[in-house]
């Protein structure tokens, strides 16, 4: 039989019970503090319950939530039910803002009433939400991006391609050819744009090596000087055991050159752009504030000014592409985008902090290099491409690119099979009474994918030289079902050169029988 307690022992069970509790108690009459439990104390950073006891509850409410505390305190008493979880912001004694969960109710305390209230810190748990909110906004904004860059890409060929055919056929004193080079500047320029988008959407094609950032800081910062201007102090003392990493060197000077001109843009006058590279070792711990990371070795890359900074709006989208606080004309909007996909197609991660008034400082996180892995050295294209007498099966869903690559391959020499599609592929492979020495076929296409189309021609040809063109990049062929990145790729937009340069290049590579999915 279970003996009831006395009440005295029954009350300090209870009152030992809030005391040792984790979660924050206080109870609150007329809108002062009369008892707070240790935890509390710990949530308002107080040294003492002294220190909140008799203090007015509002003080350690943001401004901002009064309206919703006061609502809760007359719901509480003069309803007389508990209140619902409210989300709200408490401001501690050392003037931290953190995120708090609040659940109160109306009690009785020395006789007279009064709200009992127990809360929680929720301040991580609301960076980890926030964090996966932009983590998705990012991650749709760069899968748009991507595909609008593939179409455009398309459209970039068709123009660069005809322009080239009435260049070479126009005399060098004709005076269409100022404005034809005109246009074929504006589509060279819209064509870097648009390997940006690729570079945000983490499609762009890439060749990465071992690199040691260190000496790479140094040898970029020479060109970049100029572009920094005399007037911003430059901080860089190369470190002589940094870890190598794993990335393009291509990519890793944009990174620099993006980085360095945000700093410069947003220093007035006189400033200090600093930069500093070390080795980490990020815990699991440590991978909760930063989004996209994992536990492991690090080299991290920081690049601090000390400008007008970013206010809490602008911080939130510094990322977004085409997102920019410059003027008409001064900015794309693409510079801390092409950095955040850089960044983040080579496995790292990027933090960005920033107070208006007070400077920005980006984080960058790239992977500690461990496996010895080849450099994939890129193709290097001579000035002309003998001709050849080779038969090509080009496949090509877009009406203009097929008839443009037609055209620049049969003026070369070549027997070309022109296909609009998959099926017309696949029926010319099987009815071609002569040999098919290159598959020139495009990545994504409707009914079928250009890996799926080259294992099915093989299937009916056996081992075949193969060329994918695309949009997109190698690392998305390398997707599309067992064919790997070595595969010879040339992107769009190319110029007519390339194209045959790049199969010239291909024709002389020997078959290789394309492995099944």
């Amino acid at each position: 039989m279970t003996r009831n307690p006395a009440p005295a022992a029954s009350a300090e069970r209870y009152r030992a019970l809030v005391e040792y509790s984790p979660e924050a108690a206080y109870v609150v009459r007329d809108g002062i503090i009369e008892y707070v439990n240790p935890a509390a104390m710990r949530l308002f950073g107080a040294p003492s319950a002294e220190a909140l006891i008799g203090t007015d509850i509002l003080n350690h409410v943001h401004p901002d939530d009064h309206a919703v505390a006061i609502a809760r305190r007359r719901l509480v008493l003069e309803l007389n039910v508990p209140a619902p979880l409210l989300e709200m912001r408490f401001v501690t004694l050392d003037g931290r803002i953190i995120d708090v969960e609040v659940q109160a109710t109306a009690i009785h305390f020395d006789g007279e009433r009064a709200i009992y209230a127990a809360a929680r810190d929720i301040s991580a748990r609301k960076q980890l939400e926030e964090q996966v909110r932009q983590a998705q906004k990012l991650e749709a904004v760069g899968r748009l991006a991507g595909g609008v860059a593939h179409d455009f890409n398309n459209t970039l060929a068709v123009i660069l391609g005809h322009t080239e055919f009435a260049l070479g056929e126009l005399p060098a004193n004709h005076a269409l050819r100022a404005d034809l080079q005109a246009i074929q500047r504006a589509a060279q320029h819209s064509a870097a744009l648009t390997r940006q988008l690729l570079t945000y959407a983490r499609r762009q094609t890439i060749a990465p090596q071992a690199l040691d950032l260190s000496h790479s800081v140094t040898e970029a910062l020479r060109m970049l000087r100029p572009l920094i201007g005399e007037s911003i102090a430059l901080e860089w003392q190369p470190v002589a055991d940094l870890w190598p990493v794993t990335l393009d060197p291509s990519q890793f000077d944009q990174i620099l050159t993006n980085l360095c001109a945000n700093a410069r843009d947003a220093i007035a006058g006189v400033g200090t752009l600093r930069i500093v590279a070390a080795n980490v070792s990020l815990t699991a711990a440590d991978c909760i504030g930063i989004a996209d990371a994992v536990a492991g070795d690090y080299v991290r890359l920081t690049v601090e000014d000390n400008g007008r900074g970013m206010t809490a709006e602008v911080l939130q989208r510094a990322f977004e592409p085409f997102f920019t606080t410059k003027g008409i004309g001064e900015g794309t909007g693409l510079g801390l985008a092409t950095v955040y996909g850089i960044v983040r197609q080579n496995q790292g991660c990027v933090t960005v902090s920033s107070t208006s008034g007070a400077g920005t400082r980006f984080d960058l996180y790239f992977p500690r290099r461990i496996e010895a892995m080849p450099a994939t050295a890129p193709v290097t294209l001579v000035s002309t491409a003998r001709p050849g007498s080779e038969t090509i099966l080009v496949v090509e869903d877009e009406p203009e690119i097929l008839r443009l690559a037609t055209r620049a391959l049969g003026a070369k020499g070549y027997a070309v099979l022109p296909a609009s599609g998959p099926d017309e592929a696949l029926e010319l492979a099987r009815e071609h009474p002569g040999t098919i020495d290159l598959l020139l076929t495009d990545v994504m296409m409707p009914v079928m994918t250009g890996p799926d189309l080259a294992r099915a021609i093989s299937a009916i040809r056996g081992p075949l030289r193969l060329l994918f063109m695309s949009g997109y990049s190698a690392e998305l062929i390398a997707k599309q079902g067992n064919i790997g990145t070595e595969t010879a790729f040339l992107a769009k937009p190319f110029t007519l050169l390339e194209l045959t340069e790049r199969v010239r290049a291909s024709l002389d590579e020997a078959p290789v029988l394309v492995r099944s999915a």
